[in-house]
């Protein structure tokens, strides 16, 4: 080879700068998204989302790289059912935000075989020498499970989970309303956790609401109850706790309401996830039965259900007094499943655009609430 190839093929400061004016470059490396399999839509809206806020923040267009599409997705699948994720690009000194909707109603893969996919994406960006992962979930998965049931022998696979991220190689993981708080001692320091709260998108939801002083805020259980009042006192409302217990396999038997419930005319229920909407159902026809309140607004975050529990609440919708289901889109769903005019699903591509801009840039993330 002669010096004409190297000085072909030479990086000067000047070829670095070009490639900085076309790929974002922030202080960790130039922006690329990765879409692992079952969360190529999200991926797509989030990164339209932050298209166009660079196109109204500095007047020109610019294109966030991506790599998984439907047409070319990431990950292949061969007859002998084990994957391979291939990079079509080459990812030396990217700043990776990798997507993946660990729980979906979309394909029939579990959890389990989502966070597979996941950790196997993360090596091979890591073994390709993409300078910082970042991994997107927005559902965080196995968070109700940071600890053993009482009495029971278990273990706490949130820790195991996070364990899993900390071999494949993260550098911070960003998620959406976790079950519990308490992630964070699983993944700091060697990970940064960042964990959005879905209290502010309920906060401008159901801050609409007029006669504060008749509405009541209800926890489906003891467990949420610190976080019910919070949410209460933010919107200005007393609050109440259901008690209830479980007898059998996914179901629960409520006990009672107790909290301020005299003169109450509305009332409100905020939940971090359901699967069975059991504990929902029951406050639900609880309050509207043996109290008289006759409107009745939810909040869920993580809608994991199926037709089967869609039709219980199209059931407190008719009978028992549910005006609204508010949910998001972390958990993304089959057509029409939840094609119904009481719910309102919230999309959260914008939160997590910003999101996603103040860390790429090493900016407070907590900057973006402070404006809610």
């Amino acid at each position: 080879m002669d010096d004409n190839f190297f000085q072909e093929h030479f990086t000067t400061s000047d070829k670095f700068n070009n490639i900085k004016e076309d790929s974002l470059v922030g202080p960790n490396g130039w922006l690329l998204f990765v879409a692992c399999n079952s969360a190529i839509e999200f991926t797509k809206i989030v990164k339209e989302k932050y298209e166009n806020y660079l196109h109204v923040n500095n007047g020109q267009k610019k294109s966030v790289p991506l790599i998984g599409t439907e047409e070319d997705p990431i990950t292949r699948v061969f007859s002998d059912t084990e994957t391979c994720p291939r990079l079509p690009i080459h990812v030396a000194g990217a700043n990776v935000y990798v997507f993946q909707c660990i729980h979906e109603n979309l394909t029939n893969n579990t959890v389990n075989e989502n966070i597979q996919q996941l950790l196997q994406v993360i090596s091979t960006l890591r073994a390709h020498r993409a300078q910082t992962i970042t991994v997107v979930t927005p559902y965080s998965p196995y968070s109700r499970q940071d600890k053993p049931s009482f009495m029971k022998r278990e273990a706490a696979l949130a820790s195991l989970f996070a364990n899993q991220l900390k071999v494949a190689g993260v550098d911070i993981y960003l998620t959406y309303h976790p079950h519990t708080l308490s992630l964070y001692g699983f993944y700091e320091p060697e990970i940064k956790f960042v964990a959005l709260s879905g209290h502010d998108l309920f906060r401008s939801v159901f801050d609409k609401l007029e006669n504060k002083e008749e509405i009541v805020v209800v926890s489906t259980d003891a467990g949420g109850a610190k976080s019910t009042i919070h949410f209460s006192e933010s919107l200005g409302s007393s609050y109440a706790i259901s008690s209830k217990f479980r007898r059998e396999k996914d179901k629960s038997n409520l006990i009672g309401v107790i909290g301020d419930l005299e003169n109450k005319k509305t009332a409100i229920i905020t939940d971090d996830e359901t699967v069975t909407g059991n504990s929902i159902i029951n406050t639900i026809k609880t309050l509207n039965k043996y109290h008289g309140i006759e409107q009745i607004y939810v909040g869920v975050t993580h809608f994991k259900v199926n037709l089967k529990t869609i039709n219980k609440f199209v059931e407190a919708h008719e009978k028992y007094g549910l005006k609204e289901l508010h949910i998001t889109n972390t958990i993304p769903q089959k057509p029409g499943v939840i094609n119904h005019d009481f719910i309102k699903i919230h999309g959260l591509n914008s939160i997590f655009a910003a999101t996603i801009n103040k860390l790429h840039y090493n900016q407070s993330v907590s900057e973006i609430f402070s404006r809610l």
